[in-house]
């Protein structure tokens, strides 16, 4: 993030026309020093010309070269030893044979390459992959470890649609409250994820709490008209839990809900859910070194207590004078009401994120009319949808290096996308052409189209993946109003815009409590501090995962650990990677609890802070829910490549965390959990 000391500079050997480094050249300088030299004379250069170029860039720096540059870079680096210390060369062209380096560490980036194919066609579509590979090498890292995806020992399994999950019954827990050494809070991706990672280690001791009646999270709550998610759908899914048989390259919330669903009876977790389970307080208790989660159904106490409460979880509804008087039904797009007639109905809809655009079209497919409320006008880009084939499923199931093949691919193609949120000039002007044009192409009305027309730059905003919105928009059912819903009285709702419409239906889909998390107000850490208190200025945390003063506590998709380019559930398994770790070193020590400091939360936050200034979340124009409102600081998504999220997290740093012992050594808590 902020260029570490140590770290060496990059020197870049770039030709007249090259175009190799749009790319590598502003995505190595986020973190480090980059210089191009320009190698457009004709004329060769002296030795002391390179020494004199080099010699600038400092005694410590890499020469990276593309294609005919390598003899040129070669020579420069033997001409000025001492100066460079490691040397990158893609797809190599040497004039004769390949010139000697000695012991100086080269990395060749060659066609053929393990998991590189074409590297020149690599660079061009795929660049994340080339320079993630460099920053590996510059960096003695070792690539994050990738889990096969290869399904455990098959076991009998019902039809999706027959699974019926049973939650033990609830226990009396008037006198006593449960101990086991594990609380997970949250039965979406992030619970079960971590669930499921804990039972294949044999960990018997743990919980899963759930406030709903089901697991699923957000796939479990949403279940308006057209909700589908817009990251493919075998991306979106667990790297350890594959699903080969996906029907679509965009899965339908239906379909994720039973993909989480199925997870659960494959993996043996019904026996650690405790559905109905609403989380009231998570108190530590410093003289025991224990959580204590009060639920609606009873207490636990436990050693660790993991928050996978999400970030989708708590609808957003905003404060419209008079919503109390409205004569119809009011709802949230995430606590969708199907027994409500739509039919023939007027119908309102507030918002233009991402839900919304995928419910109008549906909406307008059926009811008599409908009103939308923008408040600013989203980006939209074609939707590349298609179902996946019967001779695919069965090749992904029968190999799994296809599948595995499939998701890396997807993953690599994905990371490109953060150069557009750096506002790399030529990524985010293509993706801002490529929106603009899907917008001409499908409003042909002048008037539709300006108001339709976002006033901020692409990607500040989540942007739609659509290729319904905007006809639903042009149909003579749907009037788009270009300003905020101000006020309702009775059934005529009144824009900012002062345009009055009479409505029987009024659908709300303006997001979630993302920044300001309910849970953290019902947590406290030590010497009684809450989590709100702690974050009155923001979320923050070390490693996107622990937060000084709750010691034990590991929060899942929260602080900077979601991705607006990428897939959360690639996060999320960094994340439950991390804790596993830290839980694992915490044992190997023999102490009670570790809390991280507060010098590393704050070095690790000022790295955030540092390096999501110049995106486009910060600098380009709107507001946005991946922002506080309050700090305005970008508390949300992770400003950075996931693959640089996995390697950060890919070791536990054991020497930012303090050591919290007893007074005399807690006995192990013995699980109370019944046996199967």
């Amino acid at each position: 993030m902020t260029q570490p000391s140590g770290r060496a500079t990059v020197v870049l050997l770039r030709g007249s026309g090259d175009d190799d480094f749009a790319f590598l050249g502003p995505t190595l300088a986020r973190n480090r020093r980059v210089v191009i030299v320009d190698l457009s004379v004709t004329s060769k250069r002296s030795s002391d010309e390179w020494t004199r170029e080099l010699a600038e860039a400092g005694d410590d720096c890499c020469v990276i070269a593309v294609g005919a540059h390598a003899d040129e870079a070669v020579r420069a680096t033997l001409d000025t030893r001492g100066v460079v210390s490691r040397l990158v060369l893609i797809e190599p062209e040497f004039d004769g044979t390949a010139p000697e380096t000695g012991a100086l560490p080269v990395l060749v980036l060659a066609s053929g390459e393990p998991g590189l194919g074409d590297v020149r066609g690599t660079l061009r579509e795929r660049p994340a992959r080339i320079l993630s590979t460099i920053e590996d090498f510059l960096d003695d890292a070792k690539p994050p470890s990738r889990r096969s995806s290869r399904p455990p020992a098959a076991v009998s399994r019902p039809p999706v649609g027959d699974v019926d999950l049973q939650a033990r019954p609830l226990r009396d827990h008037s006198t006593s409250a449960v101990e086991v050494d594990t609380v997970i809070v949250g039965a979406g991706f992030a619970g079960l994820g971590a669930g499921i990672r804990l039972a294949r280690r044999g960990d018997k001791s743990f919980v899963i709490l759930e406030r709903a009646g089901d697991v699923g999270g957000t796939w479990r709550d949403n279940t308006y008209p057209g909700v589908a998610c817009d990251i493919p759908s075998h991306l979106y899914s667990f790297s350890f839990l594959p699903k080969p048989d996906w029907s679509n390259f965009f899965a339908s919330g239906r379909e994720i809900h039973d993909y989480l669903r199925d997870a659960v009876r494959s993996e043996g977790l019904e026996g650690h859910l405790r559905l109905r389970s609403e989380v009231l307080e998570m108190r530590w208790l410093a003289d025991e070194l224990r959580w204590r989660v009060t639920t609606s159904s009873g207490e636990y106490l436990c050693r660790t207590l993991i928050v996978a409460a999400g970030r989708l979880s708590d609808a957003r509804m905003p404060d419209v004078p008079g919503l109390d008087s409205f004569a119809g039904p009011v709802m949230h797009s995430s606590t969708w009401d199907d027994s409500v007639e739509l039919r023939g109905r007027r119908v309102g809809v507030v918002g233009t994120g991402a839900s919304a655009a995928q419910l109008i079209p549906r909406l307008a497919d059926v009811a008599a009319s409908v009103v939308v409320f923008q408040r600013s006008a989203p980006y939209v880009v074609p939707r590349p949808d298609r179902e996946y084939t019967l001779d695919e499923q069965r090749r992904f199931a029968d190999d799994p290096s296809a599948h595995e093949a499939l998701r890396d691919e997807l993953f690599w193609g994905a990371e490109t996308a953060f150069a557009e949120r750096m506002r790399v000039p030529g990524f985010i002007d293509r993706l801002r052409d490529r929106a603009l044009g899907h917008l001409e192409a499908q409003l042909d009305d002048p008037s539709l189209r300006a108001a339709a027309t976002p006033d901020y730059e692409i990607g500040c905003k989540r942007v739609i993946i659509s290729n319904d919105y905007y006809p639903a928009l042009a149909s003579p059912s749907v009037t788009l109003e270009p300003s905020a819903l101000r006020s309702i009285s009775d059934r005529v709702a009144t824009s900012a815009g002062c345009a009055s419409f009479e409505l029987d239906v009024l659908v709300f889909a303006t997001g979630f409590e993302s920044t300001r998390p309910p849970f953290a107000a019902r947590t406290y850490g030590a010497d009684g501090i809450r989590l709100s208190d702690a974050w009155a200025d923001g979320m923050r945390a070390h490693a996107s995962t622990t937060v000084h003063g709750f010691p034990n506590m590991f929060v899942l998709d929260g602080p900077n650990a979601s991705l607006g380019h990428n897939s959360a559930v690639v996060m999320i398994e960094a994340q439950i990677d991390y804790v596993l770790a830290a839980l694992d070193h915490r044992d190997a020590v023999s102490v009670d609890a570790i809390d991280v400091s507060l010098e590393a939360q704050d070095a690790y936050t000022h790295e955030i802070d540092a390096k999501a200034a110049s995106t486009v979340w910060l600098t380009g124009g709107c507001d946005s829910w991946y922002v506080d409102e309050r700090s305005r600081r970008l508390t949300l998504l992770w400003p950075d490549f996931a693959y640089a999220f996995q390697r950060r997290l890919s070791r536990f740093d054991a020497e930012n965390y303090a050591v919290i012992e007893a007074p005399r050594m807690a006995p192990a808590l013995q699980s109370s959990i019944p046996s199967p």
